[in-house]
């Protein structure tokens, strides 16, 4: 259930080139959250009246805190950016659907692309609490070594880390889904990134008959499912038809998605 909350801005750090890092005190909301949802964080300038999604990084139950990694690309996600320890903002969640993690799947593949990889974070870690015999497998792709992120942050939880990078300065030259094709036995996918990726990690994932669940990233406005601004298309028998991002997704099983766009 959605409910309007304020947290309190513990950090709010540039992690690298407009990428950064912040922590908010909600306590009592942190207990809600489940890993592949997000957080709409109102700036409280008048001339932003609409809030920014922001996906949970991670949801630590023990201190409070969630841990929430965004890029200052637009007007809102820059204002965010000025925000500092101390501030307190308003914000609406834990929102969305989540990543399910089923008792009969040992071997975990998670696929994150660009800043796609901030919401696999909490899915690892969700992993590895309920499945402490899980191999669990990261497949993180940039473009370039300069915009690696959270390697490290995973290794605490995964197997092992892979990262590809577009310009090959770092881990393997390619994507991340290339990185996958290397070692296609698992159980289950979890993807989050760029529509191309996750539109190959989807085709990879079927043809192999593995399952698949994916988090899509569409620009959304009221964050609540009543504008309509972040549907996607689904299979509807032969058919198709929308589904809001907001609410029913953003995860979805990627065989659901019409992806022939």
């Amino acid at each position: 259930m959605r409910e309007m909350f304020y947290a309190d801005i513990l950090e709010n750090k540039l992690l690298l080139g407009e990428v950064y890092d912040m922590r908010l005190y909600a306590p009592k909301e942190v207990q809600k959250a489940k890993a592949g949802q997000f957080l709409s964080l109102y700036t409280g300038n008048a001339a932003l009246l609409l809030p920014r999604p922001l996906s949970i990084c991670a949801a630590d139950t023990v201190s409070g805190v969630f841990r929430v990694i965004y890029r200052a690309v637009g007007e809102g996600t820059r204002e965010i950016a000025t925000l500092k320890p101390g501030d307190r903002v308003r914000l609406l969640g834990p929102l969305g659907s989540f990543y399910r993690v089923f008792p009969e799947h040992k071997r975990f593949a998670l696929v994150g692309g660009g800043m796609g990889a901030p919401p696999m974070l909490a899915l690892a870690k969700k992993i590895r609490k309920e499945a402490l015999d899980a191999h669990i497998s990261v497949f993180l792709g940039f473009r370039s070594k300069f915009q690696t992120i959270l390697e490290d942050d995973f290794k605490k939880y995964a197997n092992e880390v892979i990262v590809a990078t577009d310009d090959g300065t770092q881990g393997i030259k390619g994507n991340a889904v290339q990185a996958l094709a290397a070692d296609p036995n698992f159980d289950i996918i979890y993807g989050c990134g760029p529509k191309i990726m996750l539109k190959f990690l989807a085709k990879f994932a079927e043809e192999r008959e593995i399952p698949c669940y994916v988090s899509v990233e569409e620009h959304m406005a009221c964050s609540v499912g009543a504008c309509l601004a972040c549907v996607v298309k689904v299979k509807d028998g032969e058919n198709w038809a929308y589904r809001r991002v907001c609410n029913t997704g953003p995860v979805f099983n990627a065989k659901e998605l019409v992806w022939d766009e």
